[in-house]
This record gives C-alpha cells, sequence and structure tokens, in this order.
C-alpha cells in the first residue's frame, strides 16, 4: 500500500511489572516467595505485536515517556518489524506502567498507571489522520483518552476504512458509534457491561442477537477456555478453543485480537481469521508475559497443523 502498514493500531504501551504467586492475595494479605520479572505490553501494544508477529504490515501510533523505558520499547517494536514513525515520546511523563500479579493457575490481576498514555489526545497525534488515509484498517482499544478513540472512529468511518474495536477495558460506548465500526471484539464481562447487565455469562447468543438490534454489524464474543462465537449476517459459528498448559493468560486476548486482524486484512474471511486468532491466543497463555508469549505466524500454522492432523 506503499509508505505505511495496511494495519494502523492506535494504543497504549506498558512496561508490565510482573510478579509471580502462588496465589493472589486477598485484601490485606502479603503472599511470600514471588518471582519478579519486567516485561513489555499495553493493549495497544500487544495488538501491534501480535499483528505484526503473526504477518501483518504495522503501524502502530502511540505515546511514551521520557524515561529510560521508552527506548526499549522502540527497539522492542522495530525488532518484530513495526513502523515507529507515529510513536510520540511526551515531556515529563514516565512511561505506562502495569503491575500484574499472575498465580500459578495462570489466573492475574492488574493495576494500570496511564502515564503517557493520557497524552495520546488529538491535538498531539494530528498526523495520524494522514496516516489513515493510506491505511486498511484502524484498531483501537481502550486504553487510551476516550475522545481520541472517539474521533479515531468517525474519521476513519468517513473514509470508509475497516475499523476494529476491542472493548477493553470495558466502557459503555452508545450504540450510534458502535454502528460505524466493522468489527467488535469483547469478552462476556465486557458483553455484560456492554449491556448493562441484562444478560448472564451463559446467554452468548442472546448477547450478540441483541448487539445486533442495536445496530453492530460483526460481533466476535472471545469465551476464554470455551473459545470464541462469530456472530455475522445472521449467523452464529462457535469457534472451540484448544487444551494446552495454562501458564500466564496475560495478554491472551490482544494476542488474538491482533492476530485476528492480520489474517483478516489476509483472508477477508472471518471464520478463517477467528480459528487463526484462537490458536494463536492458546499459545499465548503456554508462556509467561505479554508480548513475550505471542506466538509467531510459523507458530501458529504448525500448531494448527498438529491439531488437525491430531483429529484425524
Amino acid at each position: 500500500m506503499g509508505k505505511y502498514g495496511k494495519i494502523v493500531v492506535v494504543g497504549s504501551s506498558n512496561i508490565d511489572m510482573v510478579i509471580r504467586v502462588s496465589h493472589l492475595p486477598m485484601p490485606g494479605e502479603t503472599v511470600g516467595q514471588a518471582q519478579y520479572t519486567i516485561a513489555y505490553g499495553g493493549k495497544g501494544a500487544n495488538q501491534a505485536v501480535a499483528a505484526a508477529k503473526t504477518g501483518g504490515e504495522v503501524v502502530f501510533v502511540s505515546c511514551l515517556g521520557t524515561d529510560a523505558y521508552a527506548d526499549l520499547l522502540l527497539s522492542s517494536f522495530e525488532s518484530v518489524g513495526i513502523q515507529t514513525q507515529y510513536i510520540y515520546k511526551c515531556a515529563e511523563q514516565s512511561t505506562g506502567t502495569a503491575f500484574i500479579l499472575v498465580d500459578d493457575n495462570g489466573e492475574n490481576c492488574i493495576a494500570v498507571a496511564a502515564g503517557a498514555n493520557d497524552c495520546l489526545v488529538m491535538e498531539n497525534v494530528q498526523g495520524v489522520l494522514s496516516l489513515l488515509d493510506q491505511a486498511e484498517v484502524l484498531t483501537l482499544q481502550l486504553e487510551i483518552p476516550y475522545k481520541t478513540v472517539l474521533a479515531l472512529i468517525e474519521y476513519a468511518y468517513q473514509l470508509g476504512k475497516k475499523i476494529v474495536l476491542n472493548l477493553a477495558p470495558a466502557r459503555k460506548i452508545p450504540f450510534e458509534v458502535l454502528k460505524k465500526i466493522d468489527i467488535l471484539i469483547l469478552n462476556e464481562t465486557e458483553a455484560i457491561y456492554l449491556t448493562e447487565g441484562a444478560f448472564q455469562k451463559s446467554q452468548e447468543i442472546d448477547v450478540v442477537q441483541y448487539l445486533h438490534g442495536q445496530g453492530v454489524k460483526n460481533i466476535i464474543l472471545t469465551l476464554g477456555s470455551k473459545g470464541a462465537l462469530l456472530s455475522s449476517l445472521g449467523r452464529q459459528t462457535r469457534i472451540n478453543s484448544y487444551k494446552v498448559k495454562v501458564v500466564d493468560t496475560t495478554g491472551a486476548g490482544d494476542t488474538f485480537c491482533g492476530a485476528f486482524v492480520a489474517k483478516w486484512i489476509e483472508t477477508d474471511n472471518l471464520y478463517e481469521s477467528v480459528c487463526f486468532a484462537t490458536a494463536a491466543a492458546a499459545l499465548s497463555v503456554t508462556k509467561l508475559g505479554a508480548q513475550n508469549s505471542i506466538p509467531s505466524r510459523k507458530e501458529i500454522e504448525n500448531f494448527l497443523l498438529i491439531k488437525s492432523n491430531d483429529s484425524k
């Protein structure tokens, strides 16, 4: 498509402070004998890395601080082929930081300090608009200022670009906005939040039908270990997950989103892309960390081949 990537991801970048514990602490409890590591994360960054590692041509738009972590992140993005011309450094800001506890079952709890991610406002990133003129798809999440997300959706919609929104962290967005996106990706908790608690986790079909009734075009409801539900053109298709040894679920949803976008832009096939993304997410939970655990395209293809042969 020319100078910049077909996939534009706009979102957050974080340094992840990961602490591995035997169990997640109760309020007031101290858990000892923990293992501590530093990794790279942020929903936007995770999805950009996942899209790049799984075959996408990606340009990432984000804001970093002026601390030592910023250059480390830039080098990491470039090492997987992400174009970084639109990653900005914000003066007197720290790079976003996430504090993550992971237990022996792979479950986690996360606290995030936004830092420079809050600088990702339209007046600071006007160059993104010309970038979207050349893109095929805009991918967004909700760890950056809400007004920026709305402005980018409106601009991309007017241009007729494909728009993918991952509704994470959960936020109530007007359906007038959601009508303008092409793919809405959300998990069960986010779906319940969006529908203001009208449904329970066991009512997946009812949830997606309700969202379609509000004008949402295509929906991918991720279901964790149960796989995903694709709902498009009035038809629901369940894609089963894969049995793997779970080490850490951090970043699995972002891996799914990035891998999905990369495959979708290549094939324009929703079902095939969800199957590919489900495999990517399954592989990601077998390793510790967010970006460190994201598999390559070759790893995903080999995994799918093995699973296909096992089912024969």
